[in-house]
């Protein structure tokens, strides 16, 4: 069986003067996207933008991968980066005009409340975690044992799909292990979410970790086959 797994960009624009995000934005969606897609071995993905209008990278790409194998390929590579319709100047590639922090996960499990609709939902908390070492087991454990079910006690929550790092393209001292959690709302329930973390064994967990990074990103588009898993 191929590993399945995850393509997370995550970016911002470097060159306002060479792309507006109206035009970014118009590149990742009318040509980006369609030549990722014209690969044929990703068939949906997801885009976001982070609630935080001061985050450093406001802007969240998500894309299912069938075959992690793929991601290491020339076919990969060969992806056109370059616009001369939306990136204006001498520059022509998406790297000169913005930054992307790249990274590729494998799949590790998933778990979604019962009745929730397919799909993605309208919030992602894209939570980036390290535990402390010698503790992957217990962490684990804690996420199939009590987790998972204290987040279903959450108002609007649908499900929550895990995966491990396997390579960081730009990031140093990136987390090992993502969680994305989606809410079908239009805000996050914070009371509910800081019960989940009062719990003996969740305060262990999170009072313990070697690394963290937790983001909240609001979809805003999706493209291909949407009821594809993310």
């Amino acid at each position: 069986m191929p590993q399945t797994g995850l393509l997370w960009v995550n970016s911002k624009i470097t060159d306002p003067s060479a792309v507006s995000p109206e035009n970014f934005k118009s590149w990742y969606e009318e040509e980006h996207i369609p030549d990722v897609f014209a690969t044929k071995q990703i068939h949906s993905a997801y885009r976001y933008q982070n609630i935080d209008p001061s985050a450093n990278r406001p802007y969240l790409a998500l894309y299912p991968v069938p075959d992690m194998k793929f991601l290491g390929s020339q076919q990969f590579l060969d992806i056109p980066v370059s616009s001369k319709k939306y990136f204006s100047g001498p520059q022509v590639k998406c790297f000169d005009v913005a930054e992307f922090d790249t990274r590729f996960y494998e799949f590790v499990h998933s778990f979604e409340k019962e009745g929730v609709k397919s799909g993605p939902a309208k919030l992602v908390i894209s939570a980036a975690l390290t535990p402390a070492p010698g503790t992957d087991d217990d962490f684990d454990a804690w996420y199939k044992q009590e987790h998972y079910q204290t987040l279903s006690e959450c108002a609007g929550y649908v499900r929550t799909r895990r995966y491990k790092l396997k390579e960081a393209l730009t990031e140093k001292n990136v987390p090992t292990y993502l969680a994305l959690h989606e809410f079908d709302s239009e805000s996050l329930p914070q009371d509910d979410l800081q019960k989940t973390a009062e719990t003996p064994w969740a305060k262990k967990v999170m009072g313990s970790l070697a690394g963290s990074e937790v983001f909240v990103f609001r979809l805003t588009g999706e493209f291909g086959d949407v009821k594809a898993k993310i």
